[in-house]
């Protein structure tokens, strides 16, 4: 038997690497996905490309109206959901504190902390009705140390893990496991947009520091954050919950 078969898994940003690279490895393992993103042609390629067992709406994660409408469409389609991906998140501007602007600060709560915490509460219920499940939130290894230039993203990926870890100790009760998926610097778009705002034309520049500082010696991929968000919504995981799963190369060891 598969890892995830016939679990029924809601996915936001879905349409970013890490999002996509979980939607296919679901649907791989035997599951099925509702996907969302922020762009409706992209959700409507990406729902194209995984075929038949998935589903997706174009939603805005800071809208509780649209977090509700994706949970309701995944059970809806598929019957139930088993397990949510809350993973959309932006990365802000690149800026010192003092010159990030309360709009700043707003837009990126808005989607990295407000978008999850909307979204476990439109899916919470609906694991209840199915007799509990996971929900993995996507921090950062940003979530557990500072990084100049980023206070926004990194507040409000701190934020996260205290969400997470008051869900998972209200929640367990209920068969309901949460934690968070920790990723380091990924090769993916957000890194390209931050080693490029760090020193504008000298991104590589930028990418060699931050690969100085992993004992792996790269960054990480989009399908090794997938897998280990994908092993925390599987029955395989069914002993784990508050915790946080770092994916970084060996970035936080140091």
């Amino acid at each position: 038997m598969s890892i995830m078969s016939e679990k029924i898994v809601v996915i936001t940003g879905a349409t970013g690497g890490i999002g996509s690279a979980l939607a296919h490895w679901v649907i791989e393992h035997g599951g099925r996905v509702a996907v969302s993103g922020s762009d409706t042609q992209k959700v409507s390629d990406l729902v194209r490309e995984l075929g038949e067992h998935a589903c997706g709406l174009s939603v805005d994660v800071s809208n509780e109206a649209d977090n509700q409408a994706l949970v309701d469409l995944a059970e809806s389609t598929f019957g139930r959901v088993d397990g949510a991906f809350l993973n959309a998140g932006i990365e802000g501007r690149v800026a010192p504190f003092n010159d990030q602007s309360d709009d700043d600060w707003e837009r990126v709560f808005n989607v990295n902390f407000h978008g999850v915490r909307l979204g476990a509460k439109a899916v919470i219920p609906a694991l209840k009705r199915a007799g509990g499940g996971s929900i993995v939130m996507t921090s950062s290894v940003a979530g557990v140390r500072g990084a100049p230039g980023l206070s926004p993203y990194v507040a409000s990926k701190h934020a996260l893990i205290g969400l997470m870890r008051s869900l998972a100790a209200e929640y367990g009760k209920e068969a309901i496991r949460i934690n968070t998926l920790n990723p380091g610097p990924v090769d993916n778009r957000m890194m390209r947009s931050i080693e490029e705002q760090s020193n504008p034309g000298q991104a590589e520049i930028v990418k060699q520091a931050f690969t100085t500082r992993i004992p792996l010696g790269r960054y990480v991929n989009n399908q090794e954050c997938a897998a280990m968000a994908g092993f925390l919504l599987s029955d395989q995981a069914s002993g784990v919950t508050g915790n946080t799963f770092m994916v970084d190369g060996g970035y936080c060891a140091g």
